[in-house]
């Protein structure tokens, strides 16, 4: 930069300094927290008080349910952990934050502090602080402020949770969430989102009901669960074939539910005579949407319905069945057998009914395929023959004969590589019918594939606890089907075989709501306990791709005109301190390379070619010395651009707040994912580590994309202007005004604390360095359908 363009910076320079300070300071160090001290009191805490409050643990991440936790400041460096059920009353005046919405994770906030304005100094944070499992809150402020990646971070104050207090006097009263996934349902639940919230509620002696609520933001609602009580007046004689001996005797599962059938076939002609009249004036009604504030047409609110209305038949033959005498008795004691039985964990082997390949879409190139090329060529000398012929005949047509055409192109065909092997065990309709997706230790997946093609092979899969999902379909019940697996032992051979991998069930059991309740399940309360690992579990659908939901890896394309691209999906995260949004888009997965710029300048116009000026030569090395008027042309010439500032964070970061990568790491290492000072330009011309290396060859980030920090710093499209501080909302653009571009990421010549990826600089777009390239960015639809 010229003296006059560093002026003004020189003047600012004791403000830059205090800005660039480090965040250590704004974090609370781990030793700070002390153990085994006794509460303090605290005016309008937001826990309940106890006699005596004992410095809790430090909470568990992700945080349990149902449960507040209290930080408090008792000195500059000393902080104390209390934990308690949620006191309503002075819940209702904490300002709340929630953590999806300002882009936060429980993780991370836990050893932030947090501060009422941007003028605060490191030890001036606020005192007392609130989390739970979605918010932290504040007693004081509607505004909080932390600092990270070197600048301050506002969060913006959102609607506070409801709660819902469930109050009965029914002994037994269980109750299961089906609109959010909890394990076990407390007497006060929290924190939720305004909405409706239902519950499957059952106990003994009562008939078995979902009931509903609304709950509003930021107060409590009561639910009053109003369960049937069973009658058994009324009797009406009905007989079956089924004996309590035999109840009693029945050794397995399998054995029980066959008894439970015959006992349901033999009394549905006596069910039939039971009125219903009276079991339609006790049980309650559905809720109306209207009154929950939804509307009819709401997936939660076509869930509850259908589990409501799946309730209401099941207790409907229970409360018919308890009127009929001895069958009446008979059916107690199967169910009380079959629920004994399927609590007991189940363990069984299973040989496979298929095997194949699964291939990585990802990972796919086009090659000549031999025999469609020769069958192309063949047809094609065909057809000319047949021309020559015709054309001999017909004297007239010698002299307009057209020249002979071209040979047929060499047909393609679409190779991608096998990263693993798809076990089938059972088949559709069987007790067990379910894929296992994985590899296994000391075989690649193709050589896995030949193992178990031609070896004989079974598997032996643990099973949580022995109870199937039952499937009805318009009242008659048409399976029973497991689902809960937990461990798969590969044998072959008779030999184990150690694997890894995951479940797969079929659509029709995956979609059943008791199974969802199971898989989505919180297991946090296990958190602390050694476990071993276990594979999740996926659907398939019907025709047996796997459909799994959660946030996935973007996916890579090889294009061969664009290069390899990461596909980025449309998310927010926080810049420049603010959290915005980002429509979908691709980039590079690398710097552009200096053997694909080759390539691509062989392709187009001669006068429109760019030199490639870069003097650390190799064709897997980064192109260097471009300007930004050079870099921007190549993009655009094939049909992207240079990334704006915020799309290269976006994808640099890859869903995370920190700056630097190997902050996340359990030894933090720069060297592992960047080429920089210390392992490139210190080492001295002579070594030949020393500039800028060939691309990928450090560890990538979490979205499979290279080079983000070090290599060679990367110009983005953005305009720069020292004083421009307004950040649009969503895509944002950068400056206005100003000439300079803005260029990140930090290279191969400079220290640790440039790579950070939230730090900038700027040049002349005439600017040329052996420290800076680029990569290009693409609008997404661009690869749609490759």
């Amino acid at each position: 930069m010229s003296f006059k363009r560093m002026l003004p910076l020189l003047l600012l320079l004791p403000i830059l300094i205090w800005a660039a300070d480090s965040d250590k300071n704004f974090r609370i160090a781990p030793t700070m927290f002390k153990e085994g001290v006794l509460m303090e009191p605290v005016a309008n805490m937001a826990i309940v008080k106890k006699e005596k409050m004992i410095l809790s643990e430090s909470p568990m991440v992700p945080l349990r349910p149902n449960i507040m936790f209290m930080r408090h400041k008792k000195g500059p460096k000393e902080y104390l952990w209390f934990s308690g059920p949620v006191d309503v009353k002075n819940f209702e005046r904490l300002h709340a934050f929630s953590l999806a919405e300002n882009y936060l994770k429980p993780a991370e906030v836990m050893l932030l502090r947090f501060y009422g304005s941007q003028t605060s100094r490191a030890f001036q944070d606020e005192a007392d602080i609130y989390f739970d499992k979605e918010y932290l809150y504040s007693p004081r402020v509607p505004k909080l402020y932390f600092r990270k990646n070197g600048q301050w971070q506002m969060i913006q104050e959102t609607e506070r949770p409801g709660i819902i207090s469930i109050k009965s006097d029914i002994k037994g009263l269980e109750a299961i969430s089906i609109s959010v996934p909890m394990k076990e349902v407390p007497s006060l639940v929290y924190p939720l989102n305004p909405g409706m919230y239902a519950f499957s509620l059952s106990a003994p002696n009562y008939l078995p009901y979902v009931d509903a609520i609304s709950v509003p933001g930021g107060s409590m609602v009561e639910l009053k669960p109003q369960l049937p009580v069973v009658d058994t007046a009324s009797k009406v004689k009905a007989t079956t074939s089924v004996t309590l001996h035999a109840v009693a005797v029945a050794k397995t599962l399998e054995e029980t539910e066959h008894l439970f059938d015959v006992l349901s076939r033999e009394v549905q002609t006596t069910v039939e005579k039971v009125d219903t009249n009276e079991f339609d004036k006790i049980y309650p009604p559905i809720r109306k949407p209207l009154l929950l504030g939804v509307s009819s047409d709401d997936s939660v609110y076509i869930k509850y319905r259908k589990r409501y209305n799946g309730k209401r038949e099941e207790a409907k033959l229970y409360w018919r069945m308890n009127r009929m005498g001895s069958a009446s008795a008979v059916n107690v004691a199967l169910r009380r057998k079959i629920d004994s039985l399927q609590a007991l964990p189940h363990r069984v082997s299973l040989v496979p009914t298929a095997i194949d390949p699964v291939y990585d879409e990802n990972a796919c190139e086009e090659v000549i395929d031999s025999a469609a090329t020769l069958a192309a060529l063949k047809q094609d000398s065909i057809a000319k023959a047949n021309a020559k012929k015709v054309a001999a005949k017909d004297s007239s047509a010698k002299d307009s004969v057209a020249a002979p055409a071209e040979p047929p192109a060499p047909k393609t065909k679409r190779v991608c590589k096998m990263k693993a092997v798809r076990i089938n065990y059972g088949r559709q309709g069987d007790r067990y019918d379910v894929s296992w997706v994985g590899n296994a230790e000391g075989y690649t997946a193709d050589s896995l594939l030949v193992l178990l093609k031609g070896t004989p092979s079974r598997a032996f899969f643990s099973i949580e606890r022995n109870k199937p999902v039952w499937i009805y379909h318009e009242g008659d019940l048409k399976g029973r089907h497991h689902y809960r697996y937990q461990k798969f032992e590969l044998v072959v051979k008779d030999k184990p075989v150690a694997s890894h991998g995951s479940f797969e069930l079929p659509s029709y059991i995956f979609d059943e709501p008791e199974v969802q309740e199971w898989l989505n399940r919180p297991i946090e309360e296990e958190a602390h306990k050694v476990q071993e690992p276990q594979a999740k579990t996926i659907k398939v659908d019907d025709n047996g791709a796997s459909l799994d939901v959660s946030m996935k890896v973007p996916r890579v394309i090889r294009d061969r005109d664009r290069g390899t691209v990461a596909l980025i999906d449309s998310g927010t995260f926080r810049y420049k301190g603010k959290v915005v949004a980002l429509s979908p888009y691709a980039i590079h997965t690398t710097e552009v390379t200096q053997q694909f710029f080759k390539d691509v300048m062989a392709k187009i116009d001669s006068t429109k070619r760019i030199k490639d000026r870069s003097s650390f030569t190799g064709a897997r090395h980064p192109v260097h010395n471009i300007t930004w008027n050079d870099a921007q042309a190549f993009c655009k010439a094939i049909g992207g651009d240079l990334p704006t500032e915020a799309q290269w964070e976006f994808a640099g970061r890859a869903d995370n707040n920190e700056g630097a990568l190997w902050n996340l790491d359990e030894n933090p290492d720069p060297g592992v994912y960047a080429i920089y000072k210390a392992n490139s330009y210190s080492l001295g011309k002579k070594n030949p580590a020393y500039g800028p290396q060939p691309v990928s060859t450090k560890k990538s980030n979490a979205w499979g994309i290279f080079d983000m920090s070090g290599n060679v710093a990367e110009w983005t499209r953005d305009k720069y202007f020292m004083f421009s501080v307004w950040v649009e909302s969503s895509n944002p653009t950068g400056a206005m005004m100003g000439s300079s571009k803005v260029y990140k990421g930090g290279s191969w010549k400079d220290k640790e604390s440039l790579l950070n990826l939230t730090e900038r600089d700027d040049e002349d777009p005439r600017y040329w360095s052996d420290a800076i390239g680029f990569r290009c960015a693409f609008p997404r639809d661009l690869f749609e359908g490759k």
